[in-house]
């Protein structure tokens, strides 16, 4: 009972309502888009649709029964938190597979647009499970499991996988044009993901090497109102003494802080890259 009240925390209740928010989109997804029109998926989630296409099987129940195995391999290569979660989140989404499909209206009409919304709404799912700390289990644990002991690169071997069970739900299907579908559907649903898990704020990271970093900082800390950290630095080929200054800007700012370097320096050096999520004040918190 200690164990229980220890683990379950605020932050930890909010994961799993997450995760459990994130397991009913994902379900009504598949049951509106992906299993009507037997568009293939990768996975364990696949071989479910398969068995249910060919025997009648109960997508969610087959999913369970399926990742079982899976859980026992994974359990000694996963912290217990994130073990834990990874059952809950994948239970969850067997639930309602099976308690939602008698109710949820399927989608029977163009089968470009059910690629297009089944991935869309299905790695929104996702990606919620994920922001709550679980996984969608299946063959990711047994990627996992390969890259310890033999090295083997998860991407490589979730593609690979997901590629033979595609080809052979479109076989079975009688429908090769599925699988072309399932790409759509496969790379929909992974953009949603890195959005919801990575952010929506991607910012703009700058690198400037300036011989006159006091004019630079403060143009853009009076101008931008954000912070510049200052790293000393040697320029090799002229044997000089730099200044490298950091800082992060929206990416509507881009183009002010273009212009600032432009009018403090315009003999300066900037790299301006892309980064996802941005910490910090004037940013997001480490809670969101």
């Amino acid at each position: 009972m200690k164990a229980l009240k220890a683990y379950l925390t605020p932050a930890s209740v909010r994961q799993h309502l997450l995760i459990t928010l994130g397991a009913l989109i994902y379900a009504c997804g598949q049951l509106v888009f992906i299993k009507p029109l037997h568009i293939p998926m990768g996975g364990v989630a696949g071989i479910s649709l398969v068995l249910n296409y060919l025997f009648s099987l109960p997508v969610g129940v087959t999913a369970l029964v399926l990742n079982l195995p899976l859980f026992a391999l994974g359990y000694k290569f996963m912290g217990r938190e994130f073990f834990i979660k990874t059952v809950f989140g994948v239970a969850v989404s067997s639930v309602f597979l099976d308690a939602l499909a008698p109710f949820i209206p399927a989608y029977t009409g163009d089968m470009l647009l059910s690629a297009l919304y089944g991935g869309i709404v299905m790695g929104g799912g996702f990606g919620l499970i994920f922001r709550g700390g679980g996984t969608s289990g299946g063959t990711d644990i047994i990627a996992k499991y390969l890259n310890k002991k033999r090295d083997m690169p998860i991407g490589t071997f979730n593609f690979s996988v997901n590629a033979v069970i595609i080809l052979l739900s479109a076989l079975i299907y009688k429908n090769i044009d599925s699988a072309l579908y399932a790409i759509i559907t496969s790379y929909l649903s992974s953009t949603m993901i890195d959005r919801l898990v990575y952010g929506l704020d991607a910012q703009r990271n700058a690198f400037i090497v300036t011989g006159k970093p006091e004019e630079v900082s403060r143009a853009v800390m009076e101008k931008l109102k954000h912070g510049v950290t200052a790293i000393p630095a040697k320029g090799m080929y002229t044997g000089d003494d730099k200044t490298v200054l950091m800082c992060v800007v929206r990416r509507h700012e881009a183009a002010t802080l273009k212009v600032i370097l432009r009018e403090q320096d315009e003999h300066a050096f900037m790299l301006l890259g892309n980064i996802s999520e941005v910490f910090g004040k004037n940013f997001k918190r480490l809670e969101d």
